[in-house]
Formats: C-alpha cells, structure tokens, sequence
C-alpha cells in the first residue's frame, strides 16, 4: 500500500504506458510482491524534476512507474531498443534511449528538453545495475542535467526485489520497499566545472545512500549521518 495517492496531471507519455501501469500496479505486482511506498508528500507537483534511483533490477523502472504520482519518462540502455518484444516495450512506454560507457549527448539533450518542458525523467546514476546490490560509485549525469536545467532532484531508494525470481520460484512475495526522499536543489551552473558536477553528484548518491538500509549504502556508507542510521 502507498502512504499517499495524487492525481497525474498533464498527461503526455503514449497509451500503452497508461495501460502498463495499470496492469503492474493493480494485477501483476500485487500478485508477485508486497509493495510498500514511502514518502510520496515528498514529490513535488509541477515543474520540471529528476527522479535518481539505485539499479538493482530490470523492475526498478516500472516499479517508479507504477507507482509515481506523475509521468515519468524513463532512460534506458540503447540495446533494449533493438531487441524483439522488449524494444517495442520500451518504445511504447515513452523511454528513450542512452548509450552506456560514453556520454551519451543525445540522451542528455533529451532530457534536458523534457525537463525544461516542465516534465519528470528517471535517470540511474551509478549507469549500470549493481551486481552486488550495494551503492556503486555515482556518474556526473544527472549533476550535469540538473545544473544546466535548474531542475530538482528527488532520490528514490529501492529495495528487496534484487532477487526476486528466486521469492517466486518459491512461490513466496518479496517486501519491496520504495523509499522517496526529499527534493534536492542543486545550484544552477549552466557551465558547472567537473570538480563542481563531483561534488553534486556526491551529494544526490549521499541523499540515495540515507535512504537504503546499511546493507545497500556501498561505496557511500561512509558519508550517511548518524540520524539517517534509523533507516534499517
């Protein structure tokens, strides 16, 4: 159950990411797992927002989806553009495509056009999914778009679906938990240095960080307050 429920507004992403949803978080979801959202007050209901997650698993994306009180335009690795089945998915549910390991100029100019559109993407920040489900270390990204678009950035924690097939073989439901934090504002620096992008990029994978339960935190363990350590 979510602790809260808003309605969309200015819908824009195509129809079979409507009927998606629906169908995630009314049919499927409910049937393989137990999924529990906090923090939803924390979401800003206008303006242009970039929603940062920990990748764990292929579910991250429409578990946002599914349960985002606003659209949300996802990025996703180019390969999944190009194969059967799961191509036309993602092309119908509004994602657009980044290349991995390079910087992807034409998925940052998409973004930023969305953003300045007044719209929510989902960008991954560590880039890749993590094979040990731990916090891996951050790319400048997201500190990029945020600081030539003025957008906030609103941390979103997931947790205790990494393995979910093997809770299904067993025919049990994992606890999954989504955790939003409160909206980061990052200083608007159309020409921010890298030493400027490190240091937010440190700061949104910190926010991440103080979300997760200890066993997550990763390389950003470390930099999580002593008043976050309630989180377990």
């Amino acid at each position: 159950m979510a602790d809260g429920n808003r309605q969309r507004r200015g819908r824009h992403m195509p129809w079979f990411y409507y009927l998606a949803n629906w169908v995630l978080r009314h049919v499927l979801f409910p049937l393989f797992l137990r999924v529990t959202v906090h923090g939803l007050e924390h979401v800003p209901a206008e303006g242009p927002l970039i929603v940062v997650i920990n990748h764990l698993s292929l579910l991250d994306p429409p578990l946002v989806g599914a349960y985002f009180p606003r659209d949300v335009e996802m990025m996703a690795k180019a390969e999944l553009f190009h194969r059967p089945v799961v191509g036309w998915i993602v092309r119908h549910y509004g994602a657009f495509p980044v290349a991995r390991g390079e910087a992807d100029l034409s998925a940052l100019k998409h973004a930023m056009r969305a953003l300045k559109q007044g719209r929510v993407i989902l960008m991954a920040p560590e880039g890749t999914r993590s094979k040990t489900h731990q916090l891996q270390q951050g790319k400048e990204g997201v500190a990029l778009v945020a600081a030539r678009t003025g957008a906030a950035v609103l941390p979103v924690a997931l947790f205790g679906h990494e393995e979910w097939w093997r809770h299904l073989l067993r025919l049990r439901r994992p606890q999954v938990t989504m955790r939003i934090g409160m909206p980061i504002r990052l200083a608007s620096e159309r020409r921010a240095d890298r030493r400027t992008l490190q240091a937010m990029t440190e700061q949104i994978m910190v926010g991440l960080a103080n979300l997760l339960p200890p066993a997550y935190r990763g390389v950003y363990a470390d930099r999580v307050t002593s008043a976050d350590e309630q989180i377990a």
